[in-house]
């Protein structure tokens, strides 16, 4: 069955390949492809996990298919073109400055986290900081900052100017800082993305650029992975290929359909949150912290099918990979046909793609997806609607 579903997906990846022109980051090539190499490193990879089940190669076929077909029809498809292109420099101007007025608070989390902490291990420190855990530490995901760094980098990348180098240099500068500090393996795959993905579609790079960079980014996370444990390389590649690009599937496997204590507790999780913190019901949400299990290894990642087939079985895995397709081959397509705002937001979206085989990203942090997106769609506005250059009209008519 294995056989099967590593067919399948390399079908997909031909065709999305076929259908946009080579473009690597389409959805069905992303999807295909992450499978592809999961399930053939499943094989060949000695990594002590059992079989995985008919059930799940069911499933993940269903999955794959039903994302795949759905997003190659919905790119088919002609769309309208943006009148209003450029996203304005003015709020460009104040996110950069927000990030940079911001940045120290993140210079003082690290000193905190290295002083405080208790390991012996720098790196460790710094991590379990960022994840909360410890004395007095906060978890640093939450904090406007750290969508407005992201922002501030896309929307720097996007407008490039060699002479205005500096604005993209302190941007990256900045994000990438963030992902130091925090020793996370998911910025530095972030930073990868928005970067492939917006440097693609303006027609800077090409697809051998795209694979050759992903090469030293697989070393990068191995040696982050080394630094933070302190341990051989060799011990450290075996143990991120089991916990990071396989286990996800073997804990799908624990799993089974249509098991949520409420409808569709997972998947519309932000419809109980909101009248939870309202005080509206009772019905607290799920934790996005998904409940640890300790065979076949110890995770709590599940890839990103975990919460439609929880809640509502395979039925409901075709039926959101539907959904999830259209909504990206929609928004690839405008990004193809050169809309800078899709662009932005398909980049976004390339890194929830290619994260499915870790968890869902999109419907279990939807807040933050749509204050992302909003923070991405200002820019644009104000210049689609004038609205500075209403502003300087009235002080021209003050002045007068």
């Amino acid at each position: 069955m294995i056989f099967v579903t590593i067919a399948i997906c390399l079908f997909f990846v031909f065709a999305g390949l076929t259908c946009s022109k080579n473009n690597p980051f389409a959805p069905s090539v992303l999807t295909g492809l992450l499978w592809f190499v999961t399930l053939l490193l499943f094989l060949i990879v000695d990594h002590q996990l059992p079989p995985l089940s008919t059930s799940f190669f069911i499933t993940l076929s269903c999955w794959v298919f039903s994302l795949c077909v759905s997003s190659l029809l919905t790119q088919s498809a002609t769309y309208r073109q943006d009148k209003y292109n450029d996203p304005s420099k003015m709020i460009r101007n104040l996110y950069l400055i927000l990030s940079i007025l911001s940045f120290p608070a993140l210079l003082q989390f690290a000193n905190t986290a290295l002083v405080g902490g208790g390991s012996g291990n720098w790196a460790l420190d710094l991590r379990l900081a960022a994840l909360g855990k410890g004395s007095g530490f906060k978890e640093t995901y939450g904090g406007w900052q750290t969508l407005i760094w992201p922002v501030s980098y896309m929307l720097e990348l996007l407008c490039f100017k060699k002479k205005e180098w500096w604005r993209l240099a302190i941007a990256l500068f900045i994000y990438g800082a963030f992902g130091v500090v925090t020793m996370s393996k998911m910025v530095f795959l972030s930073i990868f993305l928005y970067t492939g993905c917006i440097l693609f579609f303006k027609n800077i790079i090409r697809l051998k650029h795209v694979a050759l960079s992903a090469i030293p980014l697989v070393l990068m996370f191995a040696v982050l992975q080394m630094v933070r444990h302190s341990s051989q390389f060799s011990s450290v590649t075996s143990s991120f290929f089991r916990t990071y690009l396989l286990g996800n599937m073997s804990s799908f496997d624990t799993l089974s359909p249509c098991t949520a204590h409420h409808w569709g507790e997972n998947t519309f999780r932000l419809f109980y949150a909101i009248p939870y913190k309202l005080g509206m019901t009772d019905v607290e949400p799920v934790d996005a912290i998904l409940p640890w299990i300790q065979t076949p290894l110890i995770t709590n990642t599940y890839t990103g099918m975990y919460p439609f087939y929880v809640d509502f079985g395979l039925l409901g895995v075709i039926l959101f990979a539907l959904i999830l397709g259209a909504l990206y081959g929609w928004t690839f397509k405008k990004a193809q046909s050169g809309s800078n705002f899709n662009i932005l937001i398909y980049a976004v979206f390339s890194h929830i793609i290619i994260t499915q085989y870790v968890a869902d990203m999109l419907f279990t942090n939807t807040a933050g997806y749509l204050k992302m997106i909003l923070l991405l769609l200002v820019p644009f506005y104000v210049t689609k609607n004038n609205l500075l250059v209403c502003k300087e009209k009235v002080v021209s008519f003050l002045k007068f």
